[in-house]
């Protein structure tokens, strides 16, 4: 499978994340720092691919790579804090867009990267429908949660440059459990703020015993199937562009819609999604923007 290929399978399992994160954020948790919590520490796990090569490359590297999962913590407070007030859809197709914009710029100016013609060309595509996608045009404008979304995507961008720079000076394992311990360090870190911390154990005490193991055990799925798909993505990025597999986002927000408007005959309450034309004919356009701008990067 050739590099793209394991980026479209990594995002593909995001997708699937993406929902089940919407359900256990606004159904179950009600609790965004719980949840950043939850993943910060999970990232724990990350230590079991030492053996396959955790090396030490030098002090730089190292820092590049733990500086890049502490941003990305930062991405993922402002994603989860969007999530669970606005439908999942929306908030992944804006976060996908704007990290998109921001590799590809940041890509170009950090370290160096050139898109062909076609790539660009593809990735307005990918951004022209993630937008129209995004935007409420029966309202007139932006979901109300839409500059943490933007936020969360900009900060992702720069992790994603980080990461590509820390697996350039060493290699793809020490470079990908760097980020997670760094993911884990600013969990911890994020627990000397108190509204953070406060947030974080009352809503572990105020639960039952019962329901707390439930919240975590669900977590510890939605985010191994994250890990699995992040896993796939960051080796993806180890071995082409990191714009095009950035790129390649839209793949996730395409199919995170999907499957919210398939989970929205069930779970309206939760996956809302409003049923009339002008939004299912505006998001039908978004796909297929969506959808051209993939093919125009995938096939040279």
């Amino acid at each position: 499978m050739s590099w793209i290929g394991i980026a479209i399978v990594g995002y593909t399992l995001l997708a699937v994340e993406a929902v089940m994160s919407k359900y256990i954020l606004a159904a179950r948790m009600k609790s965004w720092p719980l949840y950043a919590f939850y993943v910060g520490i999970f990232s724990v796990f990350s230590l079991g691919f030492a053996p396959f090569g955790l090396k030490w490359f030098g002090i730089i590297p190292f820092l590049v790579s733990l500086l890049s999962g502490i941003i990305f913590f930062l991405s993922l407070s402002f994603l989860f804090h969007a999530l669970i007030r606005s439908s999942a859809s929306r908030v992944y197709i804006l976060f996908g867009a704007v990290s998109t914009i921001a590799t590809a710029v940041l890509a170009r100016i950090m370290i160096g990267e050139i898109v062909s013609k076609r790539e660009a060309a593809g990735i307005i595509f990918l951004l022209l429908g993630g937008a129209v996608i995004s935007y409420k045009f029966y309202a007139g404008r932006f979901f109300s949660h839409w500059r943490g979304a933007t936020l969360a995507g900009i900060l992702a961008a720069f992790s994603m440059i980080l990461l590509k720079s820390g697996f350039d000076n060493g290699t793809f394992v020490t470079g990908y459990i760097v980020s997670r311990m760094g993911i884990l360090f600013a969990a911890l870190l994020a627990l000397l703020i108190p509204a953070f911390r406060k947030s974080v154990f009352e809503n572990l005490k105020r639960r039952k015993r019962k329901e707390n193991v439930e919240n975590l055990a669900g977590t510890i799925v939605a985010k191994s199937t994250a890990g699995l798909g992040t896993l796939f993505i960051n080796y993806s990025i180890s071995l082409g562009s990191v714009a095009i597999v950035g790129s390649l986002v839209s793949v996730q927000y395409l199919l995170t819609f999907v499957f919210a408007l398939f989970l929205s005959f069930f779970l309206r309450d939760i996956f809302i999604e409003r049923f009339s034309l002008l939004n299912f004919l505006t998001k039908m356009t978004g796909i297929l923007l969506v959808t051209l701008g993939t093919l125009m990067v995938i096939f040279k």
